[in-house]
């Protein structure tokens, strides 16, 4: 049990720091906000598909793969919704 929330706690971590280094890339102009935005949707994609299979029973993470799920795709959402939101970044040469 301790060994599953540590795992989990672990990889909230690593989707976390993923997202927000993205995101920060973004902002500094260096990723165009297209691949941003297509970033965020693959992590909610991908963060439904982990939640689904936990809920349906056959998941790889064990009883931490709904709210990693989920955790994946509220941090992914929210990194869509800053790159949105955030100004245009200027053109790289």
């Amino acid at each position: 049990m301790l060994t599953s929330i540590l795992i989990g706690a672990a990889a909230l971590v690593a989707v976390c720091l993923s997202f927000s280094l993205f995101l920060f890339a973004h902002l500094t102009g260096r990723v165009r906000r297209a691949t941003a935005l297509r970033v965020a949707v693959f992590g909610v994609v991908l963060g439904a598909s982990v939640a689904g299979s936990g809920v349906i029973g056959n998941a790889a993470f064990g009883p931490m793969a709904v709210p990693f799920g989920v955790f994946l795709m509220l941090a992914a959402s929210i990194s869509g919704l800053l790159a949105y939101q955030a100004r245009k970044s200027p053109e790289r040469r």
